[in-house]
């Protein structure tokens, strides 16, 4: 995830703000916010898409995935668990398939399939390249 914490580091400074003023407008902690910075954890999924807003950039971008900001309309997410159902349908992949030529466990996408926990963003870019599409189209931020 270095890549997205050089471009979280980016953007902070392009736009000249300090940790205190994004934890205030996202909720997300300072500490929090200072992890990512220093690769010492990854943002939840929650704290990912508050970051897709309060930045205004897809999620291509903030990974570090698209060197230039999408030119495309940008969606508000949607639920998660509903949106991967539609791309795996799309794709015509089953939930069997899925567990066994990736490394997730059918625990963690029964749950992500029915809306009980959402995947971590390291998860969500290895969902979003095993199904061949871009985050942003996973989370439907791209339609």
């Amino acid at each position: 995830m270095s890549k997205f914490s050089n471009r979280l580091k980016e953007l902070i400074d392009e736009k000249e703000l300090s940790l205190t003023e994004i934890a205030k407008e996202t909720g997300i902690g300072q500490s929090n916010l200072s992890e990512f910075l220093t690769e010492k954890h990854t943002p939840s999924f929650a704290n990912f898409v508050s970051l897709l807003y309060f930045f205004n950039c897809s999620a291509e971008y903030l990974l570090g995935r698209a060197e230039l900001p999408t030119a495309e309309k940008l969606y508000p997410v949607l639920p998660f668990h509903e949106r991967l159902r539609a791309v795996m349908k799309e794709c015509g992949v089953s939930q069997t398939q899925m567990v066994k030529k990736m490394p997730v466990s059918s625990g963690a996408l029964y749950k992500w399939v029915c809306g009980k926990a959402q995947p971590s963003t390291d998860t969500l870019v290895r969902l979003a390249d095993f199904l061949d599409c871009s985050v942003d189209y996973l989370i439907g931020r791209i339609r």
